[in-house]
């Protein structure tokens, strides 16, 4: 109860629809355990005229008539009723059901957009990925329809203990002593497996994360040659996988078997004592307990413990979904991007100052230190050094996705952290080494980031971008459906890429290795849509081809997390310093 505790808050807004739903399944169930009754009055009659215990003199085939004709008709109001009743019922659970869920996977993802950055890299994205899709659908099945099958099994259970009593005391008193073992086996069975529900669901996320990683990655693998040792690894984890999962299947089907086997042996206890109730009021000449009496409460006995049957089928489902709803809630209460600022930039961006820069991922290692710089509007710099020395991480400083943890980012003399990530963010455009193609066709692809862009527009827009040549030749244009896995050539991604930030225009524009996977012809026209595009706005280029830079009006040379030199392309090759070691291997 303490892990499903958070489900009450996702039902709401559906909770008055819940009554409804509750009601329907109360009546469906009074309709149900009605019939049994109902029957058993049927058969005492025939049983009663069929041992003469009614005389002729009684005149009891006279007015009884109307009585068994009366039963009939309620033995089929309530057949009818209580079908429509359930229909009702099931009807509610599953739309009450699949709108829970929709809301579930609605807030986890946006719990995953609203976090920081840093909790996203840190993740395993085929974990989020498990607990958004499987873990969401094992809450559907096994919670919600869990503890309707609780709600119906406790109902059934009220009415059959009311019914019992009316009927015999004493009987009653039996099936409730002897029933609760199937309950205590249960419930020890199913805390025992527990544990290995909990397993299964982690080593499913853990298997999901690391098969996301393969395929994403199997080109490198089929280059490095390393497709056997991550076969080995997948053999690995499948086979821990199998194992929690064999477990938990297994503990799983311990619990019916346990319980029907104690269900059996009560059963055959009530018919010798109903029986031995049946002799006694026989040989008394006695009418109080008869033939459909005891036909009827033996279907009562077995109502009142299917219920059990029912809830140790489902304790397996309901405890692996209390494990799936557990993860579901760590990671909707993931940390959010805290925005703490209430500034807003007015006007543009004038100036972008980082004044003795620290920070590092990990606290054993500095990836930025002691990094100061003062960038002016309509300034063009360019971040050069080997791999690793910071330069993304800078570009991940300026936009806020991390807060350095010493020193200050200042945007216009106002403190970065005092003003809104939002209002940062809107002010500069980026296009990175990796491409970001969607689903959808290539004009909503270019205008994804402007709201009621025109095709005329965009088409501006893939022009400069050198993009429109290639965009023409497709089969419909602009109108051509692509995705991430559509054939277009990392370049011709790239491209697109470029175009949508053309058609933004943004007054800071980052260039974080835009060039990197585009031939050199392609690299040439987008260096001349550049120049057209930054003219007059500040940008920062990250860049491994120095000859795209060489124009930059100032090149930051980094090396661990630091600089170690900067100035103008022929100054910094005058000094003969890195930078000059840099520039020749690249042309010598």
């Amino acid at each position: 109860m303490k892990k499903t505790k958070r489900l009450w808050y996702w039902l709401k807004g559906s909770r008055i629809q819940i009554f409804v739903s509750l009601i329907f399944s109360l009546l469906a169930t009074v309709c149900k355990l009605a019939i049994p009754f109902l029957a058993g009055l049927l058969i005492n009659y025939f049983d009663d005229h069929a041992r003469n215990i009614c005389r002729p003199e009684d005149h009891c085939m006279d007015e009884s008539g109307p009585i068994l004709i009366f039963l009939l008709f309620l033995l089929i109001i309530c057949l009818v009723a209580g079908a429509i009743f359930r229909h009702i019922f099931d009807y509610t659970k599953a739309f009450i059901g699949q709108k829970v869920i929709a809301k579930m996977r609605e807030e986890l993802f946006k719990a995953y957009m609203d976090a920081p950055v840093k909790e996203i890299d840190k993740a395993s994205k085929g974990d989020l990925i498990q607990r958004l899709i499987n873990d969401i659908e094992n809450v559907q099945t096994g919670l919600l329809s869990g503890f309707a099958a609780l709600y119906d099994g406790v109902v059934t259970i009220v009415i059959t203990i009311a019914f019992m009593f009316f009927m015999n005391w004493a009987l009653a008193i039996v099936v409730i002593l002897l029933t609760p073992v199937s309950m205590v086996v249960s419930h020890f069975v199913s805390k025992y497996n527990s544990k290995h529900f909990k397993a299964q669901a982690s080593t499913s996320g853990k298997l999901s994360s690391f098969v996301n990683e393969a395929l994403k990655n199997s080109t490198s693998i089929r280059t490095l040659g390393i497709s056997e040792e991550k076969e080995k690894e997948f053999a690995s984890i499948n086979e821990e996988f199998r194992n929690s999962s064999f477990k938990a299947t297994m503990g799983a089907s311990t619990i019916n078997p346990s319980t029907r086997l104690i269900n059996a042996l009560i059963n055959a206890i009530l018919v010798l004592v109903g029986a031995s109730f049946i002799i006694r009021y026989v040989h008394l000449g006695l009418i109080g307990f008869a033939v459909g009496d005891l036909c009827a409460f033996l279907t009562y006995a077995a109502n009142f413990m299917q219920p059990f049957n029912e809830i140790s089928d489902v304790m397996s489902e309901i405890s692996y979904a209390a494990s799936s709803l557990e993860r579901i809630n760590k990671a909707a209460n993931m940390p959010k991007d805290v925005d703490e600022g209430k500034k807003y930039i007015d006007g543009q961006i004038e100036s972008l100052k980082a004044d003795n820069l620290i920070f590092g991922y990990t606290k054993d290692k500095l990836v930025i230190n002691g990094f100061s710089l003062d960038i002016k509007k309509g300034q063009r710099i360019a971040l050069v050094g080997p791999s690793g020395c910071g330069k993304t991480t800078l570009i991940n400083l300026f936009m806020r996705f991390y807060d350095p943890e010493h020193g200050k980012i200042s945007i216009n003399d106002e403190f970065a952290e005092d003003i809104v990530k939002d209002s940062i963010r809107s002010h500069i455009g980026m296009v990175l080494q990796d491409t970001w193609i969607f689903t959808g066709t290539v004009f909503e692809n270019i205008a994804y980031g402007k709201k009621g862009a025109t095709l005329f527009e965009v088409r501006e827009a893939a022009r400069k971008a050198q993009a429109d040549g290639f965009i023409e030749r497709l089969p419909q244009g602009y109108d051509t459906s692509i995705s991430d896995s559509s054939g277009l050539s990392v370049g011709e991604k790239q491209l697109i890429c470029v175009a949508r930030l053309m058609l933004l225009e943004p007054e800071v524009v980052i260039l974080d290795e835009a060039t990197s996977n585009i031939d050199v012809r392609t690299e040439k026209l987008l260096n001349e849509s550049f120049k057209e595009l930054l003219k007059g706005r500040t940008s920062i280029v990250v860049a491994h081809r120095l000859s795209t830079i060489v124009s930059s009006d100032l090149i930051v040379v980094l090396k661990d997390g630091a600089i170690i030199e900067q100035g103008d392309h022929e100054s910094l090759l005058k000094k003969k310093g890195f930078y000059y070691e840099l520039y020749n291997a690249q042309f010598n």
